[in-house]
């Protein structure tokens, strides 16, 4: 009977021991999942190592006795690429409308510049015109000013004798 007791209280040992390990072992990836571990490095891929060694568990006890924990990490290892998939392709998404919306302010803008130089160009023929005009007005100022200037000649009539539709000679 003494045996019995005995393997009684060594099997509840085990049992709790093996609680208490399983329980310090979710801690631990608990810990790792939310980004503060305590005994490895922080931002350190989730593996049964890490656990282990974040548990502070053998790696053999953990493969032995704790296949749901194992079973847990191959959960989160195989999610996590899915989830950042998931984000790159969202972050992609924005880029490319961010794209979009450039490749049309572009557009925009170059439109308006293809406007502003053909109106530029316009522009620049209505300032050569005007210049010629006024290049042609100041000769004729210059021309009348000139004329003012000269001794004023007397000019003589003379009206042709054959001339009966009123020809004059100067």
């Amino acid at each position: 009977m003494g045996s019995d007791k005995s393997l009684a209280a060594l099997t509840q040992h085990g049992q709790n021991s093996l609680k208490a390990t399983r329980r310090k072992l979710e801690a631990a990836l608990s810990r790792l999942v939310h980004g503060n571990p305590r005994r490895v490095k922080k931002g350190s891929k989730i593996t049964a190592a890490a656990v282990a060694v974040e548990a502070d568990v053998d790696r053999a006890t953990l493969y032995r006795f704790h296949e749901p924990i194992l079973v847990q990490i191959r959960k989160i290892n195989d999610t996590a690429p899915r989830t950042q998939l998931k984000a790159h392709r969202s972050e992609l998404a924005e880029a490319e409308a961010k794209l979009k919306e450039y490749r049309k302010l572009v557009e925009e803008a170059q439109a308006e510049v293809a406007a502003l130089a053909r109106i530029n160009y316009r522009l620049d023929l209505r300032i050569h015109e005007l210049e010629t005009q006024l290049q042609v007005r100041d000769a004729r100022i210059a021309d009348y000013q000139k004329q003012m200037r000269a001794p004023a000649t007397l000019q003589k009539v003379v009206t042709l004798p054959n001339a009966g539709d009123g020809e004059t000679l100067s």
